[in-house]
């Protein structure tokens, strides 16, 4: 059997000496990890603001490329049919001239046989009383 032996008052001392370091090392380790923690929370914070503003910003000039799109798109569209609109007023006047033309080619032409029938009648008649 062994003796029971008690610690001298330096080895209790030496002992508290090395709790007291592992104690402060845990303290040390504690802060160190919540300084951490605190600076990985403002790194999402920050980050999560930057990409935020970075969408917001992204779709702010998406938006304004896209309505300048649309109004180059409406003002093709309106060219298009103003020359359109210009092309269809030539052709109703083209038309319209076509169909005046050959309406008073087609009454002179009515107007000139009944003159000839008329003109040969007459002679028909001045023959016969001569």
């Amino acid at each position: 059997m062994q003796d029971k032996r008690c610690a001298t008052a330096e080895e209790v001392a030496l002992l508290r000496e090395r709790v007291a370091r592992v104690e402060g090392g845990h303290d040390h380790l504690r802060d160190g990890l919540d300084t951490l923690s605190r600076q990985f929370s403002d790194l999402r914070r920050d980050l999560t603001q930057a990409v935020g503003e970075n969408s917001a910003r992204t779709r702010h000039e998406i938006m304004t490329r896209v309505d300048e799109m649309s109004r180059g798109a409406q003002s093709r569209d309106a060219e298009v049919s103003d020359r359109l609109a210009r092309i269809e007023g030539g052709i109703r006047l083209a038309n319209w001239v076509t169909l005046t033309c050959i309406t008073l080619a087609t009454g002179l032409l009515g107007w000139a046989q009944l003159g000839d029938t008329v003109w040969a009648f007459c002679r028909s008649l001045t023959r016969l009383s001569s």
